[in-house]
């Protein structure tokens, strides 16, 4: 970790570590795995390996004194980000989620353990696993990752690139899709009889100033539904569309802590641990839709992730 204090020691894999070196602005000017040596320098960090027993000690060092240089793809620098570098997802505090180890296949199903000790979410990832397309591929479990952590973002700043600690990834709550999918629903849920021909039962405000958040983000930011837009600018956004982000995520973060503090239970671990046990399911369900010809309105986007959402 980036610390000047002693931490824990954690396991990686050297192909993330050669990867992420790399990502975060670094030259390899030592590189000889056949001799356990290492050395990586650039952007203000070092990062030194040698040999330890049977396997490699690496020494990472945040030296703001070193060199600093800008990398062809910019990545948020941080002390979480830093974090996922090695393969370990940073909770977020205030929600009460502590951190969890994803940087291989069975430190997920681990992980998958522990936030539901049933085994159902675990056994449904390893049925989801396609052979002959992905076989690394956990469908649907890197949702964990915005759901867990805090947002990954420095203060004025426009970057909002994240090294990924895996090679393949893909989940609901990782693309446009999800949260698109789901205005447009939650306009229906809004619109559905329940409310319009029942005025003794009002809309709560809080789902209505959620559809207000949507409805202003969407006037304001084209790119906030508009993928090519969207993929054009990924790390060039501007510094109020992401404040709005941040405003929404911290309104959000302070419902569930206050949750939490008055009734003495951790009612958004319950939530992402449901998400992660339903969610996963898309996968296989939106394909079979998509060829029986009964899948929904795409909203002009991903039409196999927009019907995940929509089942989800």
């Amino acid at each position: 970790m980036a610390h000047t204090k002693n931490l824990p020691f954690e396991a990686s894999d050297l192909t993330q570590l050669a990867a992420g070196a790399i990502r975060h602005g670094m030259t390899w000017t030592v590189f000889r795995p056949e001799h356990g040596v290492f050395l990586a320098e650039g952007n203000g960090y070092v990062l030194r390996g040698v040999p330890h027993d049977s396997s490699i000690l690496f020494e990472y060092i945040l030296d703001p004194c070193l060199p600093s240089k800008v990398p062809d793809s910019l990545f948020v620098q941080s002390a979480e980000v830093d974090k996922l570098f090695f393969g370990i997802l940073p909770g977020c505090s205030r929600l009460n989620i502590s951190d969890y180890r994803i940087g291989t296949t069975e430190d997920v199903y681990t992980t998958m353990y522990t936030l539901d000790p049933t085994g159902s979410a675990t056994k449904k990832i390893r049925d989801n696993r396609h052979p002959s397309f992905a076989p690394k591929c956990l469908f649907g479990f890197s949702d964990i990752i915005p759901l867990a952590a805090p947002m990954l973002r420095r203060q004025n700043s426009t970057v909002i690139k994240l090294p990924v600690p895996a090679e393949y990834n893909t989940g609901l709550l990782a693309h446009k899709e999800g949260f698109v999918v789901f205005a447009h629903r939650l306009n229906e849920y809004i619109d559905s009889p329940q409310y319009t021909s029942t005025p003794s039962l009002p809309v709560p405000p809080r789902i209505l100033h959620l559809r207000h958040f949507y409805c202003c983000m969407r006037s304001k930011y084209p790119e906030w539904e508009d993928e090519v837009l969207a993929n054009s600018q990924v790390n060039n956004r501007s510094a109020k569309f992401l404040h709005h982000c941040k405003v929404a995520w911290n309104g959000c973060t302070e419902y569930f802590a206050s949750l939490n503090q008055e009734y003495g239970q951790n009612f958004y671990g319950d939530l992402m641990a449901a998400h992660l046990k339903h969610a996963i399911n898309w996968w296989h369900q939106a394909w079979n839709r998509m060829r029986e010809g009964t899948a929904r309105d795409n909203y002009g986007l991903r039409d196999y992730v927009a019907e995940g959402m929509h089942l989800y």
